[in-house]
């Protein structure tokens, strides 16, 4: 396995503009400059998709059998034309710069800590690692990303909060890659909080101590998940020790019931 680190500046565009946490405040202005000029076309909707419906419903209401395909092309001509306007502008030069500023740093830690990392994940996970190349596009670190969009590719980029926490997030999403497809499963948020409590764990192993939940006095977890990990956790315990499967997707299987009976 091997992650290919790279900036895509249209999905970095794309991102910064739906993302609520900003770059910077300039970048700001710049929105609400494209705003103003492209709000009235679909094609913006594309960028940023806060009235991503109304954009649908007027693609939809410009249709006829005819003309779909020259819909669809004028619409792809705008959102290039956007696309270059941003490029050409002294705030995507500075988003350009920081973010890859940022990919050296993730690139560091994670030439630093693959091997051990990977070794503890799969001691954990009791899963094989990958073997084909993904591809981790970078995003500006103050954009707080961290996704899988399929097998072969991750999204990622956010402030280092912790020791190690690049490391940490990059195992996450390839743990999700290992158990695919995950988003598609029955009992997802189960699985997801499985995850997440490895997270935990690898964590205490790669960086030699800790607790889970916690770093230091932050909290480390997603709200929405704190109260299933919680339920999760003494059973996560006997796996670590040995039970309950053997691996995470057959403790997964052999717990759902009983964490929905709680």
């Amino acid at each position: 396995m091997k992650f290919e680190f790279k900036i895509n500046k249209y999905y970095l565009v794309g991102y910064a503009m739906m993302s609520k946490n900003k770059p910077f405040p300039d970048w700001q202005k710049l929105e609400e400059k494209i705003w103003q000029k492209y709000r009235d076309e679909p094609a913006y909707y594309f960028l940023n998709p806060k009235y991503i419906s109304w954009a649908l419903e007027k693609l939809q209401t410009d249709f006829t059998e005819k003309n779909i395909e020259s819909v669809f092309t004028e619409q792809a001509k705008t959102l290039k034309k956007i696309y270059q306007e941003i490029f050409k502008s002294k705030e995507f030069k500075r988003l350009y710069k920081e973010t890859y500023k940022h990919l050296l740093f993730i690139k560091k830690q994670w030439q630093k800590n693959e091997k051990e990392a990977l070794k503890i994940l799969r001691e954990i996970s009791k899963l094989p690692i990958p073997k084909q190349k993904i591809t981790v596009y970078i995003t500006h670190p103050k954009s707080y990303n961290g996704k899988t969009i399929d097998q072969n590719t991750i999204v990622c980029g956010h402030i280092e909060k912790w020791k190690n926490h690049i490391t940490i997030c990059l195992c996450h999403e390839l743990l999700h890659i290992m158990t695919w497809p995950g988003h598609f499963q029955s009992h997802y948020d189960i699985l997801h909080s499985i995850i997440l409590l490895n997270d935990n764990e690898l964590k205490i192993r790669l960086n030699k101590k800790g607790i889970y939940f916690k770093e230091g006095k932050l909290n480390i977890e997603p709200p929405e998940f704190f109260d299933l990990e919680k339920k999760i956790l003494p059973y996560w315990k006997k796996y670590l020790n040995g039970g309950l499967g053997k691996n995470i997707l057959e403790f997964k299987n052999s717990i759902k019931a009983k964490i929905k009976q709680k």
